[in-house]
């Protein structure tokens, strides 16, 4: 859009172009009325006129010539100002995406960033969890809501199923254990008529836990890994991943758990036909997923898995 001073030059050129056409008609009209006037002009008075009518219309050229002139000048330079501007707005667009680049640059670190602090606070969780085992449904024997007595009485309920061949280790093996009920309250199971509640331990000897676990399952008692809570929708899209790469869990067993070799943890899927005697064998890992689901969305490979078969 042209400013206050290129719309005052176009309207003074306007101006000054009426000014000379009024002039100039004026002139000859003035002439005219000399001629008009004379009623019997002789060969000079025509003369006179006629010089007078071209002089007139010399001068209203000239003026005209020189308006033209001058336009044309004016053109000129509000043509090289357009340019100019042109230039200074392709310069400010061009400016704009090199900003733009580097805001986008900004915003991938920023994100980059947040996932692999919200992945660390996730890896903590799961390397806590490596150390743990729950065993659920043990009969209590009454209702309570006291921490100290539910676990007492589930620690007794577990003994007295473990196998009499076992009990003198076990007891050695379970002193010292950090054990936590995992609810507040007793509860009946589906179907059941006793009271029970599921207790966590957390044994940070890794042979030490694998020989307790080790000695439940001997026992017919079943011990299961307790994932963070966070890992739940994380755990069910791994499992739609394996489903959609041909793991049918109608034939096969599925078995999903952290790994932690090198001081770094991964999460890895084991798969086993159910038919048969063979065992686990390993189908696929995946990188830590990031803590908090908001951040979660922005990691959108995280459900991206290594296949086994890939491996060197």
């Amino acid at each position: 859009m042209r400013n206050g001073s290129d719309m005052d030059s176009s309207f003074d050129f306007c101006q000054r172009l009426t000014d000379s056409m009024d002039k100039y008609k004026a002139k000859v009209s003035a002439t005219l009325t000399l001629m008009d006037m004379e009623s019997n002009p002789g060969p000079g008075e025509f003369k006179t006129w006629m010089m007078a009518l071209a002089r007139t219309q010399v001068g209203g050229m000239d003026d005209m010539a020189c308006l033209v002139t001058e336009m044309y000048s004016e053109i000129e330079r509000l043509e090289k100002e357009v340019h100019g501007k042109e230039k200074e707005i392709r310069m400010l667009k061009e400016d704009m995406t090199e900003q733009g680049k580097v805001v986008k640059a900004v915003v991938v670190t920023k994100d980059k960033m947040e996932v692999k602090a919200s992945s660390k606070e996730m890896e903590e969780k799961l390397k806590v969890a490596v150390t743990q085992f729950k065993v659920m449904d043990i009969d209590i024997g009454k209702e309570t809501e006291n921490r100290t007595e539910i676990i007492g009485r589930g620690l007794a309920g577990i003994k007295a199923k473990v196998r009499s061949d076992y009990q003198e280790e076990w007891a050695k093996l379970v002193d010292g254990v950090e054990v936590a009920p995992l609810v507040r309250k007793t509860a009946k199971p589906t179907g059941k008529d006793y009271y029970s509640a599921p207790l966590l331990f957390t044994v940070q000897d890794k042979t030490k836990r694998w020989r307790m676990e080790e000695i439940l399952r001997n026992s017919r008692i079943y011990p299961g890994f307790h994932w963070p809570q966070e890992m739940m929708p994380v755990l069910k899209g791994y499992k739609t991943v394996l489903k959609d790469n041909g793991v049918n869990e109608d034939r096969t067993y599925v078995r999903i758990r952290p790994a932690e070799r090198d001081g770094k943890v991964k999460l890895r899927a084991d798969v086993k036909d159910k038919e048969g005697a063979g065992k686990f064998v390993a189908k696929a890992s995946w990188e830590v997923p990031p803590l908090c689901p908001d951040i979660r969305k922005k990691a959108n490979d995280h459900l991206k898995p290594t296949w086994a078969s890939a491996r060197g």
